[in-house]
């Protein structure tokens, strides 16, 4: 096993303990929202300094960001950083809701090496190394080989405001709906795309996908096998103006001839 891979198991593995432990004592208050946004940024803050701690002590030179921090991506003279999520999927911890998980990504001189996606409710751990595959407990994943669009199950993180992409949005859900896909939006969009790397979910449309979320999913679907498309079928990596795909590319490009009817420029 990849020395780094190991660390960022052991990691993630400890970060979960405490979200689990604090799951379990459902100290959420309904309506006080206040009190809630405390405890959850406590929880965080608790899970992200674990996480750190282990990760420090076998690499004291390395640079570990939080997700909300600056990241450069391309920036070559920086060897190594590690990139936490401590928690994705907030607002289904407070809800009670058991689908959110931890990640952690590596990048070495600019590229994603090791992912790391942990979810602590089902001890599900999804893993990958560039060039290694991608793998869930042990056992190696590849994405979906559906092949075709009825019956297929496809997850959409949505856009949390309207704007004026709104409508096309609407009009591809729609249409898609009539070709029998049914549509999951989870409030974890980083689990959904280790269940896309895992096969088990046929696609992941992306209109809201922030660009640090994307760098622990971005791996394990590469190395599964997927393909990372705009709405139209052109390249996508997450700067698309409208949105991504990512699934197999069989399966993108069926959809993509039924996305590009409703698309206009």
């Amino acid at each position: 096993m990849h020395p780094m891979l190991n660390i960022a198991i052991r990691a993630v593995r400890k970060g979960g303990n405490t979200i689990v432990q604090n799951y379990d004592t459902q100290k959420f208050i309904d309506e006080d929202r206040e009190k809630n946004k405390i405890f959850i940024n406590k929880i965080m803050y608790k899970t992200y300094r674990i996480i750190t701690e282990i990760i420090y002590k076998s690499y004291p030179n390395h640079i570990i960001l939080n997700k909300n921090e600056k990241i450069l991506l391309n920036n070559n003279e920086i060897n190594t950083i590690w990139i936490i999520n401590e928690l994705d999927g907030r607002n289904n911890f407070i809800k009670h809701f058991p689908h959110f998980c931890i990640s952690i990504a590596v990048l070495v001189k600019g590229k994603i090496e090791i992912s790391v996606i942990y979810d602590p409710i089902r001890n599900d751990l999804f893993t990958a190394v560039k060039g290694q595959g991608s793998q869930l407990n042990g056992y190696r994943t590849r994405c979906s080989n559906i092949n075709k669009l009825n019956c297929t199950t496809v997850a959409v993180n949505l856009p949390n405001y309207v704007h004026n992409q709104a409508l096309f949005y609407f009009e591809i859900y729609k249409k898609l709906t009539f070709y029998g896909i049914s549509f999951r939006c989870t409030g974890s969009t980083v689990l959904d795309l280790a269940y896309v790397a895992a096969g088990k979910i046929d696609c992941l449309f992306d209109f809201n996908l922030a660009p640090n979320n994307f760098i622990a999913g971005k791996l394990q679907v590469r190395e599964a096998g997927c393909l990372i498309s705009d709405f139209t079928g052109g390249h996508g990596d997450n700067n698309s103006r409208t949105g991504n795909l990512i699934g197999s590319p069989k399966f993108i490009r069926l959809i993509t001839e039924k996305v590009r009817e409703c698309y206009s420029p």
